[in-house]
Order: structure tokens, then sequence, then C-alpha cells
């Protein structure tokens, strides 16, 4: 059967309205005042709001600012009406970092992390941003801030199993060592891990049965990991990482 080769559809160009909406808004952007485009917001219409929603979540609407002035602005918004902004404010951090990383060591986030946030927020921040790091300092500081580590040792690797990130599995499995003697517990997270369906997490899986010696854990395991390998899982990150993304 021939193939049929529909054309190409190109973007749709920014509306007038919505370039002038832009415009107007990047002028609080310009003179650094939050509390004028906390005001300015309050002003809109349902559908302006909505395109203002759309346009501040872009990497590009924020690249005048410092990192400092964004999670100013990301602060006063927030503390004014959370469930509104802190979802659009995190896609534009996240938008944000793949051009300028994100360092999170303004005193602004840090308001935001320890005075502001309630529960919903602080699960929301973490999981938009706990993916975005590589580092294993990184994300313990992050989790630290938000003070993910004075909970019990399950909220955390809930956090940990959710980013699915390389440095974060291995900050898991780190954890996970404190229950070696809770096997229903390790196959638990063996089985869920199985169920994302991606390659390091299934990788992972295969290094809890062997490392733990689970049995009934479900799936054809293609990953051998022989004796010195496991030996030094827990000791070297880069030897544990190797394996995961084998």
């Amino acid at each position: 059967m021939a193939r049929t080769h529909l054309p190409k559809t190109k973007p749709m160009p920014t509306s007038p309205s919505t370039a002038r909406l832009r415009e107007n808004l990047s002028t609080y952007l310009a003179a650094g005042d939050a509390e004028a485009l906390r005001d300015r917001l309050k002003t809109l219409r349902h559908a302006e709001f909505r395109a203002a929603g759309a346009v501040m979540c872009e990497g590009r609407f924020w690249e005048t600012v410092t990192e400092a002035e964004f999670w100013r602005f990301f602060l006063v918004l927030a503390a004014d009406n959370a469930k509104a902004y802190v979802g659009t404010m995190l896609k534009a951090a996240a938008a944000r970092h793949c051009h300028r990383p994100l360092v999170c060591e303004a005193e602004a986030f840090r308001a935001f992390a320890q005075d502001v946030a309630s529960d919903i927020d602080r699960r929301k921040t973490l999981d938009a941003l706990l993916p975005l790091f590589d580092q294993e300092e990184k994300v313990e500081r992050l989790m630290t801030l938000f003070r993910v580590n004075e909970e019990n040792d399950r909220v955390r690797a809930g956090y940990l199993f959710r980013a699915g990130t390389p440095v974060c599995y291995f900050l898991l499995f780190r954890l996970l060592k404190k229950w070696e003697d809770d096997v229903p517990t390790l196959r638990r997270f063996a089985v869920e891990l199985i169920r994302k369906g991606d390659k390091s997490s299934f990788n992972l899986a295969c290094i809890l049965r062997e490392y733990f010696n689970l049995d009934e854990v479900p799936g054809t395991f293609s990953l051998r990991l022989p004796a010195y390998e496991l030996s030094r899982l827990d000791a070297h990150p880069e030897a544990f990482l190797k394996i995961l993304l084998r």
C-alpha cells in the first residue's frame, strides 16, 4: 500500500492578543516587581489568565531575569495562590534549566521550601526538580531543604523512586539496604520498578533481586551480576551506574 505523506503542520502563530499580553507581563520582569505582576494577574479575565499561564510556562519568558529573581517571582506568586501558580512556575523552571542549569540556592527558593510550601507543594516541587539533577550532592541538598530527610525513610524512598534518574536510583538502592531483612518491602519495590517499564528501572529490579536474593520477582532478566560486581554496588556509585545503564 502506498504511503500517504501528510504535510507537516507548522506551530500556530502567537495571536496578537497573546503577544500583547506577553509584552505587558514582561514589563514587570524588567522592573523586577513581583508584587505588581501578582496584582496584574489578578485583574485578568479567565481566558486571559489561561493565556498568561501558557506564556509564563515558557523558559524564554524568564530569560531576562537571574535565577534569584526568578525564584523571587515564584515565591510571591506561590504565596498568593499556590494552586494557580506552583505548577506553572515549575514548568518554567524545568524549561529554564534546559538552557541555564538551576542551582536552587536563592534565598527566595529557601523561603518557599521552608516557610510557604504545603505538603502538596513540596511533593509537586520535588517531583518536578529532582529529575533535573544528576549529582548526588544536589539531590541530597534539595531533599534536605524541603525537609524530606526529616521524614521517615519510606517517604524519602518514594521521592527517589518517582524521580527515577540514575543518581536517584543509586540513593534509593543505598536506602533500601536498611530494609534488607524486610523481604516483602524489597519485593514490592522490585515489582513496582518492573511496572515502570523503562530499562534502568528493570535493571534496578534485577539488581535488587540479585543483591537481596529475592525470590518470586516476576520477569525474565537478561542482566547477569557476578559476585564481584554485587560487592561493589554500594561502595562505588560509578560501578552501580555502569550496571544500571548496561
